[in-house]
């Protein structure tokens, strides 16, 4: 059976909220339901498994686990995403205190644009329509996604604005210069999500 950190990070959080039997039979399912996902995309390239393997597929394992052990589908999408949420504050936190070297802040669009390529491009399965990116201002469209793309997919789209919160919490307050902000994201309904990282 193939391991998943995220269902390990989860498990306390599904004992609490249901109690030792259903939570052993939901985590269960959920370590089977990702095997399986990960077994029936094994070919997929390295890029795109950084995503799925890590977030998506025990995301996806762990919702239908819940459903089929009838727990409510406002329920299930309130957990995973308050989950997402709490685990992204570490992030955050350490990303604010690496930022108080002084100045380091004016590298970050720059930084951040190459980092948003490497590791969010099309090779990961994104498609991005670029706009800006200088020491200034980094700004561009996210067009295709494939954590709402697979999650809509596997009928679970309601976990995907958990994943989008997460970059909110990361980088929505690294540092009184830099501004980051979206007005929309493909999670909730948008065209696309429209990143900007601008220095102040």
């Amino acid at each position: 059976m193939t391991y998943s950190g995220y269902i390990r990070k989860l498990t306390p959080v599904v004992y609490k909220e249901f109690g030792k039997d259903k939570a052993d039979r939901i985590l269960k399912k959920a370590r089977e339901k990702y095997s399986r996902l990960c077994e029936e995309n094994a070919e997929e390239p390295k890029e795109v498994q950084v995503h799925t393997r890590k977030r998506i597929y025990p995301a996806i394992a762990v919702f239908q686990a819940m459903l089929e052990e009838n727990v409510g589908r406002e329920t299930v999408a309130s957990i995973l995403n308050t989950f997402h949420e709490e685990q992204s504050k570490p992030a955050g936190e350490a990303i604010r205190i690496l930022l108080r070297i002084p100045a380091l802040y004016r590298l970050v669009p720059r930084f951040f644009a190459k980092m948003t390529k490497n590791f969010f491009g099309e090779k990961a399965g994104f498609k991005a329509r670029w706009l800006r990116a200088d020491k200034n201002e980094m700004r561009f469209d996210m067009l295709i996604c494939p954590y709402q793309d697979i999650c809509v997919r596997h009928g679970c789209s309601e976990i995907v604005q958990g994943f989008c919160r997460t970059d909110d919490i990361c980088y929505g307050n690294m540092h009184p210069k830099l501004h980051w902000g979206r007005t929309k994201t493909l999670g909730l309904g948008g065209d696309c999500c429209d990143f900007c990282l601008t220095v102040r």
